[in-house]
């Protein structure tokens, strides 16, 4: 587990550095996401690549902070699961926390010349059946 572990210190610390290259190695070339925002998917380390670097590059002067919570693995041979809770906190350049919001992560990995890589991540947040309002903070 430890070292499926290492990918979510690799996506911190690389988003929080605005890292694509460092960031995108957590991924497999062929990986399919299933993002939040503005798109049904995205296919490619190519087209999340462009996507990861839109992200770092609309954040300006903003850093963002990443935190992951209750993460659950499972590994099978070459195959792993994990989901978790992820907070992205926004961060000034003065080091202040002025937004934030939590989603729900989960990736299929696959080891791919001994190293564990995303082929598959799905980020969600739940929708108020009332509002029709995503929900971005967790009870």
């Amino acid at each position: 587990m430890s070292d499926v572990s290492e990918l979510l210190t690799v996506y911190s610390e690389s988003a929080y550095a605005k890292d694509v290259d460092r960031f995108m190695t957590n991924y497999a070339d062929d990986v399919r996401v299933f993002d939040l925002w503005g798109s049904w998917e995205i296919r490619g380390g190519t087209a999340w690549r462009e996507g990861i670097a839109g992200w770092f590059d609309s954040l300006g002067d903003d850093r963002v902070v990443v935190e992951f919570d209750d993460v659950e693995v499972a590994v099978s041979g070459e195959l792993a699961a994990l989901n978790a809770f992820v907070v992205y906190s926004a961060e000034s350049a003065s080091g202040e926390r002025t937004r934030q919001m939590t989603n729900r992560l989960s990736w299929t990995l696959s080891r791919q010349s001994g190293a564990w890589r995303v082929t598959h991540e799905h980020t969600s947040a739940p929708v108020d059946p009332e509002t029709g309002k995503v929900m971005l903070s967790r009870p």
